[in-house]
């Protein structure tokens, strides 16, 4: 039981970075398309990723982190480093919140 434990806890964990990709997107406002000219990731591959059907490879990571290096580290870990400026979309989101009292 506590491998079938373990392997389930594995694969929920196997698709995070996709949900984090997906975030980012949304975050930024930018559709599939747009999302798909900006970084030179085709847009089929994009859905794919985003249904959990293809996972995230290095270059994906690598070619997001050179456009929005702010999110580099969130996008690549899933944790922020808010001293040297690594954010998530939802930290900028709770930020951007505060300054304008909403």
């Amino acid at each position: 039981m506590e491998k079938i434990q373990e392997l389930f806890t594995c694969m929920i964990d196997e698709f995070e970075i996709n949900r984090r990709m997906k975030e980012l997107r949304n975050h930024l406002k930018v559709t599939v398309d747009d999302f798909s000219l900006k970084t030179g990731i085709k847009s089929g591959q994009i859905s794919s990723i985003e249904n959990n059907r293809q996972k995230v490879y290095g270059w994906h990571i690598q070619v997001i982190s050179d456009i929005w290096p702010k999110y580099a580290y969130w996008l690549a870990t899933g944790k922020t480093i808010e001293d040297c400026g690594q954010i998530s979309p939802e930290l900028e989101e709770t930020r951007r919140n505060l300054k304008t009292g909403t």
